[in-house]
This record gives C-alpha cells, sequence and structure tokens, in this order.
C-alpha cells in the first residue's frame, strides 16, 4: 500500500471563487507641505488601503518667500518621488493616481516643477482645482458616514474650507485663505509661557473672516450635522479619546460634543511648551500650530453654535479613491454604505467566506418573525449586519477560537456607515454567539458607550446569528426561506430547501439550550 498521503485538486472554476483577482494601486499625493504615498487593494468596486508614508517638505517657503520652488526643494521631492517609485515596483503596484493639490497653484513655476517629477519617476502628475478638491471632499464624507445633510469643516495649514451639501449635492462652500500655519506664524512668534492669550487673539481675528455664506440659507442649521476633516480634528480626536480613556481604538467617525472639545482646548492652551515643540503621541506639527488650529476650530464651534461633531479620517484622497475605484460614485453616493464596507471587508479580509449576505438575510427573517419574542427596535438591525458578515472575522487568527478573536478583529475594523455603538454590539453579537464565551468583564470596558439594553439585545441577538449561520455553514445557500411558529412554550422553525440540510440542522439543534436560556422556548427545527 501506498504510504504517502494523497492530494486532490480542485477544478479551476472552484479555486478561482475563493481566489479573486486583486490589482495594487498607488495614490501620490505632492502638497507645499508634504508628499503622501497611499498604497490600496483594487477590485472593480472596491477598494481598501493597506498602506500610508508621509515625507514632509519645505516648498511652502520657497513659495511664500519669491513665488519660486528652488532648486534644492525640486531635488528634495523628486528624491521622495524616486523613493515612492522604487517602493511600488517592489510592490508590484498595478496602477496609480499622482496629483498635486491646488494650493501648489501658488508656485510660478509650479508647471516645470511637476514636469520634473513626471520625468524623474514616471507617475502622471494631475494640478487639482480648488473645485477639485472640494468634490472630492465631498465624495469621500458622503461615501463613508450616514449623514445625508452636513457641513464639512476643514482646517488646513493654510486654508480653511467650509463646505455645505444635502446628499449627492453641494450646495455652497467657502475657502477662507488663512490656515493653521498661516496664523500661527501671524501670532505666535516671540511666544513664551502658555497659549491661552494668544489662541483667543486668533480665534477672535478668524471668526472676523468667516463671510460669504449666504448658502447657508438653503440649510436649517437644526437638521444639519457638523464634521471634521484633516490634521487638526485628528489631533482633536486623539487628545480626547486619551483623556476620556476611550476604549474603541476607531479615529474614524468618532462623536464629540462642545464639552468634551472645551476639555481639549482648555488643556491645550493651558500647556507651558515652546511654540516649535512636539506634544507626543498626537502629531508631528508644532504645539504653535496644533495651538493655532484648535483655536479656529473653537471660533468655528462659536460661529455656528456646534453642540456636536463627528471626526471623520476621509479627505481629498479618500474621494479620489472613490471616483477611480468604484465609479457609480462619480454619479451619486452609495446608498448602503455599511453594506459596502462588508462587502469590501469580506473581499480583502475574509477570503473563502462569502456568505455573510445571505447569513444576514436569514438572520433578518429571524429577527421579523420572532420580534414579539425580542422586542428590539430597528436600531440593532446595524450591529446585527456587521455580526452576520463578520461572525467568522476570527479565523483569520485562527481557527481554535474564532468566536472570541472576533471581537478584536471587528473592533479594530474601521467600518463606513456605522456608529462606534454599532461597531462595539456588533462585536459582541458575532464573538457571544455560545452564551458561556461572553464576557462581562470585557463588556464593562465599553460602558460610555452602550448600556444595560443593549447587553440584553447582544444576548437576543447573538441566539439568532448562531441559527443563521449554522442554517448556512456550508456556505451554499440552500435554505431559501424560514417560515417561524411561536406556539406556547416552542418556537417551530420551518426550512424552505431544495437539497439535503441534514448537517445544517444538526448544528442549528445545538444552540436550542442558548435559545431556550434566552427566550423561555424550545426550539424546534423542521
Amino acid at each position: 500500500m501506498n504510504k504517502d498521503f494523497a492530494s486532490v485538486e480542485f477544478d479551476d472554476k472552484r479555486k478561482s471563487d475563493i481566489e479573486p483577482s486583486k490589482e495594487k494601486i498607488a495614490l501620490v499625493e505632492i502638497s507645499p507641505y508634504q508628499v503622501k504615498l497611499s498604497l490600496a487593494w483594487y477590485v472593480p468596486g472596491a477598494f481598501e488601503v493597506f498602506d500610508q508614508y508621509v515625507e514632509p517638505l519645505l516648498l511652502h517657503e520657497d513659495i511664500e518667500r519669491d513665488g519660486f520652488i528652488k532648486p534644492t526643494q525640486v531635488a528634495c521631492c523628486k528624491d521622495i518621488i524616486k523613493m515612492y517609485r522604487r517602493l511600488c515596483d517592489s510592490l508590484n503596484i498595478t496602477k496609480s493616481i499622482a496629483y498635486a493639490t491646488c494650493d501648489l497653484r501658488a508656485a510660478k513655476n509650479h508647471y516645470g516643477f511637476l514636469d520634473e517629477m513626471e520625468l524623474s519617476s514616471g507617475f502622471k502628475f494631475r494640478l487639482l482645482s480648488e473645485e477639485d478638491e472640494i468634490g472630492a471632499i465631498h465624495t469621500g464624507i458622503v461615501n463613508s458616514l450616514d449623514i445625508s445633510k452636513g457641513i464639512i469643516l476643514c482646517v488646513e495649514e493654510e486654508q480653511t474650507r467650509i463646505v455645505g451639501y444635502v446628499r449627492r449635492v453641494v450646495l455652497g462652500s467657502q475657502v477662507i485663505p488663512f490656515g493653521y500655519e498661516t496664523l500661527s506664524k501671524l501670532f505666535m512668534e516671540g511666544q513664551t509661557g502658555n497659549f491661552e492669550e494668544v489662541c483667543k487673539t486668533i480665534k477672535e481675528f478668524f471668526k472676523k473672516q468667516i463671510k460669504n455664506l449666504d448658502w447657508l440659507g438653503d440649510l436649517e442649521l437644526t437638521d444639519v450635522q457638523f464634521i471634521g476633516i484633516g490634521d487638526i480634528f485628528d489631533s482633536i480626536g486623539k487628545i480626547s479619546r486619551k483623556g476620556k480613556k476611550y476604549p474603541l481604538d476607531i479615529p474614524h467617525n468618532y462623536p464629540m460634543s462642545k464639552s468634551d472639545f472645551v476639555n481639549v482646548y482648555n488643556a491645550i492652551t493651558s500647556l507651558n511648551l515652546d511654540k516649535e515643540a512636539r506634544i507626543k503621541g498626537v502629531s508631528q506639527k508644532s504645539a504653535g500650530s496644533i495651538a493655532s488650529g484648535f483655536a479656529m476650530v473653537s471660533a468655528l464651534i462659536d460661529f455656528f453654535n456646534i453642540p456636536e461633531f463627528t471626526i471623520s479620517l476621509t479627505g481629498v484622497e479618500t474621494g479620489i479613491l472613490f471616483n477611480h475605484c468604484v465609479p457609480i460614485t462619480n454619479e451619486k453616493p452609495l446608498q448602503d454604505l455599511l453594506g459596502y464596507s462588508l462587502e469590501t471587508n469580506q473581499e480583502f479580509y475574509q477570503e473563502g467566506q462569502t456568505n455573510g449576505a445571505h447569513v444576514f438575510d436569514l438572520a433578518m427573517l429571524l429577527f421579523k418573525q420572532l420580534r414579539v419574542m425580542h422586542r428590539l427596535p430597528r436600531m440593532y438591525i446595524k450591529p446585527l449586519k456587521i455580526a452576520c458578515y463578520m461572525y467568522n472575522s476570527g479565523s483569520r487568527l485562527r481557527f481554535c477560537s474564532t468566536k472570541k478573536d472576533a471581537l478584536n478583529v471587528i473592533l479594530h475594523s474601521q467600518l463606513y456607515g456605522a456608529s462606534h455603538k454599532d461597531i462595539v454590539i456588533g462585536a459582541f453579537i458575532a464573538s457571544t454567539q455560545y452564551s458561556e464565551e461572553f464576557s462581562l468583564s470585557e463588556w464593562v470596558k465599553y460602558k460610555d458607550i452602550v448600556d444595560d439594553e443593549d447587553l440584553q439585545a447582544v444576548k437576543k441577538l447573538a441566539v439568532l446569528v448562531r441559527v443563521a449561520t449554522c442554517f448556512d455553514r456550508a456556505g451554499q445557500k440552500s435554505i431559501t426561506d424560514i417560515v417561524c411558529d411561536v406556539l406556547g412554550d416552542s418556537v417551530i422553525m420551518k426550512t424552505i430547501t431544495e437539497t439535503d440540510i441534514e448537517f445544517e440542522l444538526r448544528l442549528a439543534n445545538q444552540a436550542g439550550a442558548d435559545f431556550k436560556r434566552v427566550f423561555g422556548k424550545t426550539l424546534e427545527l423542521l
């Protein structure tokens, strides 16, 4: 007898089903202050950024001096671009998008500068206009945040943008020709001690620059949500999360109240730092620049009387990637942000598991038909969807504790269209499909995000997700419908199928004890 193990090759069709063709795309951005390289996985209709590099530049100093970028800075930028190109070649990057931000137009020799960058690297650079950048910012926001009516606040180095939109339409915008670097240079020179007094001066000066907002009349400000993007808002979020010991390490879609911001603002302006010092763990920008930016945000909050706002990590580069990789966003925003995000996550990180949508469909059948038992509102549908799509995400780490590891995977996932509360609840639903795996000590870490009502929802929905995943354990979508009858002390689930589902029913029956414990009724499967 042959003692060697025999192996059987699957047919090519099956292999291609679980190994989708992926490409890598590079996004290169040149601004007067830095050169950024973003690397993303790409398939038609989806992308996922997997790495990013930022190198500082001093082009702005040359431009401010006499309007010309000097040969030393041209050479410096060229070296960085060539370094990025070598990295792209070594990583087998198949496509690239290169652009320069609109503030580079202030350089009198910007066309010659970009020509040299192209000749040295092979990247084809486009010089963006103000309209291009506002359009890209809008695209990035409406396809990553579930906010249909908003005002975007973007505090940058040399300018500040205010953009108002309703879903797919930009209603208006204003560009204020002052940023945190320009105001730092104007007001921080010779500054000693804390920043409190000089920030008051910056705040009052900046308030006077906010004008030409006639388009605000088209927005009912009571219904508008404010969104902060850019380095300054990112720094505000970092300091706030550290100060509050916020348990979730997700900077995107981070909610802040006015009182949260005031605490951060007071903490920074009271520091006794040299204006050129760096605030460790917050930003590479100088303390003076950060304080100036915070004063500008304070002015915006006072001007608009903002009670709360959301911090987003998306910007121009996100909008450009959406337009290139997800062509439909050139015409209209995505309809289901969370669904897109979960499908993308499944595409790039959960190869082999493509049944998340079907598991969610099955779970929704149970959710609707058993409403009389669980009595949960629709606000829990998003967490349910997250749990269904990512129920097996822990297998990325190891198969023997998939459910437990799913908690960490989901809690560290950036999901568009979902609040932090949705993500936390979804993570616990996915990780506690077996009641004995629930950890109360882990749950209380998130007490500032979730409450006791959410805990009861997690226990109920975890059982429904477990049954739904068992019903499609082979990933073949064999069960097409479920009919539930609640009869006294029992619940009868009749499955509609045209194939043998003995394995699925056997697994689902094992959830009977947890079903009885949570709902107080016996589960019967047909």
